[in-house]
């Protein structure tokens, strides 16, 4: 899942050059002009803004991010623009990314972006295939893919997406990059698109007019830049638009899977649960404007498993490239984003003091293999130190190799659930159960206790396996497994600690002279504090170091909590399906699993679920919040359509049908 980075070498001019593509990235004349005049002021973005009026967001798609240059000069616009729709999503797709040192070097060329560029450097990663969601100032998020743009547009899952309003096709000269300028592209695109999209290029070589108007596009040549006579325009044909208008949801081989659009009424929702998934769903939500309730049965959030004192962030690894494997490295990467930004804006109790996680804590049954991870991982997610390495980031001498993740660290849970809270646009309702759900008139009855609570269009149920207890998810197969943590006192040798060390189990550096042991696993639901498991975890907790008796003995307090898993160990995240239409649309797979259907799936309306995170939840939850926001609200997701069918909670079902199960 490594990406690699752009093989740029600096011409004496100072322009950055393609030793791969052999060609410079942007003109010698006036870059900055030239890409006003070919994509900006072609597509006329400041007059559609100003049309648009209180429209709720603009899409943008580039192919050839490149430097980022259109995006900073889009940015630009857009701030200065006095009308404009709320929000600006711009998508950009990009095989080779620039190295960030690169990035920074080209950026200080343009002083006028200086301010744009500022904010897209303090988010930008450099080293990872998939979507990386950037959330910026003044209501613009970039999506920013790396990897081979048809593939990623393939995956994008269009029947749940909004179409992209224009194009920017900025890639290298077709003559020297024809991947990015193929008609099988340009079809992706047009499906991408709706009857007012625009696409402007700085090419007008016969096949890219070609291919694009094969594709559904009227093409124009316009004006060009400087020393290029002509630049092209190109809009939707009536036929196309036509088209564009029309359902395009296709079933496919798993119709159980295809989304329907959001319909949300107004822009309030209510969420069912205060811990990780239900705060970092709500925050998601208010970032959007949205008006938003959280009922939490608890007299504070955070209060169950999430209510460990402190957690570690971490990506979980994998011996294979798979959409469980992406998902869990773009969770990563989004979570570390998310609680820079968030600890630049306010306070969080976030510490980026890295975390080892020894070898001998790997699963037995499918150990990690060395070669495979260090092939799919870049260095600046994970690396493996041997131990005398590990000891020496760590600390403290450990007791093996170790994984490390230089840029993880550990966050306050309460700190982190309070953080999410303070948006303006969420009120919290604690000590209230929600007990049922009634769907009416296109929306929801919440009652807690037989009385009625709250209405609402739009309900997120993230209360872990509390979730069981309503209707629409009693056949979910929640699993149960309860963690008990320890918390010791910390001695003059144990102070050295620097980095999360985790093993058996996980130790935290000392803070206030206490280290946390985090924390057992056992199948039970018992919540009392036991006497064997304190035990278990100071001695389990020793063997991550080569002196097992360095932490000491002496323990302060112990708190158990609940983890909810599912049995493939991955989160449920997304609409609630109508399971007895399920169940009968589909009862053929019972008799032959292969069969097909073309009976799209169907789903509750505003109905949604966000449970089962595991004890993954401090890396999952928050790119999981972002989907759901996305998927509610219409506008691009962050997930691929491979991701997003694994984390559907209609999957159980199928796989029940298809194994005779019901």
């Amino acid at each position: 899942m490594k990406v690699e980075n752009a093989d740029i070498s600096w011409l004496e001019s100072g322009l950055p050059y393609s030793t791969h593509f052999q060609d410079i990235y942007y003109s010698k004349d006036d870059a900055l002009a030239e890409s006003r005049h070919v994509f900006l002021d072609a597509n006329r973005l400041s007059d559609r803004w100003r049309d648009a009026g209180s429209a709720e967001s603009f899409h943008i798609g580039e192919l050839g991010f490149g430097c980022g240059l259109n995006f900073l000069q889009t940015c630009k616009l857009w701030q200065d623009c006095a009308k404009r729709p709320s929000r600006l999503h711009y998508i950009a797709f990009e095989k080779y990314p620039l190295s960030y040192e690169h990035m920074k070097r080209v950026h200080r060329c343009w002083l006028a972006l200086e301010e744009q560029s500022s904010a897209l450097l303090a988010h930008y990663m450099d080293h990872s295939v998939g979507c990386h969601r950037l959330q910026l100032a003044d209501g613009i998020t970039l999506d920013l893919y790396f990897g081979d743009a048809h593939a990623q547009l393939t995956q994008r899952m269009s029947e749940a997406c909004p179409r992209i309003q224009c194009w920017f096709l900025d890639g290298f000269s077709p003559a020297i990059d024809d991947e990015l300028w193929q008609e099988s592209l340009m079809q992706v695109i047009a499906a991408s698109s709706d009857e007012t999209t625009t696409l402007s290029s700085y090419s007008v070589a016969g096949k890219v007019r070609n291919a694009i108007s094969n594709a559904g596009f009227d093409v124009e040549k316009i004006e060009g830049f400087g020393r290029k006579r002509h630049s092209l325009l190109a809009s939707r044909s009536a036929v196309s638009a036509d088209a564009a208008n029309k359902d395009t949801r296709v079933p496919g081989k798993t119709p159980w899977f295809v989304l329907p659009k959001p319909r949300p009424k107004g822009r309030s929702a209510v969420v069912i649960g205060a811990g990780l998934a239900g705060c970092s769903t709500a925050y998601s939500l208010a970032q959007r404007g949205w008006q938003i309730t959280v009922f939490d049965a608890g007299q504070e959030p955070a209060s169950g498993a999430s209510g460990i004192a402190r957690l570690a962030l971490r990506c979980r690894l994998f011996n294979s490239h798979s959409p469980e494997a992406e998902f869990y490295l773009q969770a990563y990467l989004f979570a570390l984003r998310q609680f820079k930004q968030l600890g630049r804006l306010d306070f969080l109790d976030w510490e980026t003091c890295g975390v080892m996680q020894l070898l001998d804590a790997m699963n037995k049954r499918t150990p990690l293999l060395r070669e495979t991870v260090e092939q799919l991982y870049s260095e600046a997610v994970v690396q493996l130190l041997d131990s005398s390495a590990a000891s020496a980031a760590a600390g403290l001498d450990v007791s093996n190799e170790a994984w490390h993740f230089p840029h993880g660290g550990a966050v306050g849970s309460a700190s982190l659930c309070q953080r999410y809270l303070a948006h303006p646009s969420i009120r919290l309702v604690l000590g209230t159960a929600i007990t049922e759900l009634i769907q009416m008139n296109g929306g929801w009855k919440l009652k807690s206790n037989g009385s009625d609570t709250e209405a609402a269009d739009v309900v997120i149920i993230a209360n872990s396996y509390g979730a069981l207890s309503f209707s629409q998810c009693d056949e979910l197969p929640l699993q149960v497994s309860r963690g008990q943590s320890t918390e010791l006192t910390s001695n003059e040798k144990s102070e050295l600690l620097t980095s999360i060390v985790s093993g058996g189990r996980s130790v935290f550096p000392a803070i206030d002279g206490r280290h946390i042991v985090s924390a057992s696993y056992t199948d039970s639901s018992r919540l009392e504090v036991s006497a064997t498991d304190r035990v278990e975890n100071i001695k389990v907790a020793g063997e991550n170091f080569t002196n097992p008796k360095i932490l000491g003995e002496e323990a302060i307090a112990d708190s158990v909590a609940l983890r909810c898993n599912t049995p493939d160990h991955t989160p449920i995240v997304g609409a609630v399906p109508d399971t007895e239409y399920m169940k009968s649309t589909y009862s053929g797979l019972a008799r032959n699993a292969r069969a097909e259907f073309s009976a799209p799936g169907r789903y509750l309306q505003g109905l949604y679920l966000n449970v089962a995170h595991g004890s993954n939840g401090l890396a999952s939850c928050p790119l999981s919040a972002e989907f759901l926001a996305s998927l509610i609200t219409g506008e691009n997701l962050p997930l691929s359509r491979n991701m997003v069918d694994m984390l559907n909670p209609a999957r159980f079902l199928i796989n029940d049908l298809k194994k005779q199960r019901n």
